[in-house]
């Protein structure tokens, strides 16, 4: 008989996976990105360094990947929390080795 994994509240954590993803990739056609619009109705920067630099709205996201990284190492018993732990720290990485980067980038050649 197999074992499967109950559903509970870490299984939340896939959810919240998924809400950062439409929050800062494009849909549709438009390439319609929820984030862009967001800050583009709050009057607020997308690029940190007027049409250059990197990108906010990526790591605005990190709102999303650190709650369902402790979600999921939490309720480690339940279905889908190894995939959205192991999803959301890669995607955290991601949204902070980017502007790492850029910002060790001027401070090299400024």
């Amino acid at each position: 008989m197999e074992h499967r994994r109950p559903y509970g509240i870490g299984t939340f954590s896939l959810l919240i996976v998924a809400l950062g993803f439409a929050f800062n990739y494009a849909w549709g056609p438009e390439d319609f990105r929820f984030g862009y619009y967001l800050f583009h109705q709050m009057n607020w920067p997308i690029y940190s360094k007027g049409d250059e630099g990197f990108v906010i709205p990526t790591v605005i996201t990190a709102i999303f990947w650190v709650p369902a990284i402790i979600i999921a190492r939490k309720h480690k018993i339940h279905y889908g929390t190894k995939t959205a732990s192991i999803v959301a720290g890669m995607m955290l990485l991601v949204c902070f080795i980017g502007p790492l980067v850029t910002v060790l980038e001027w401070l090299i050649y400024s």
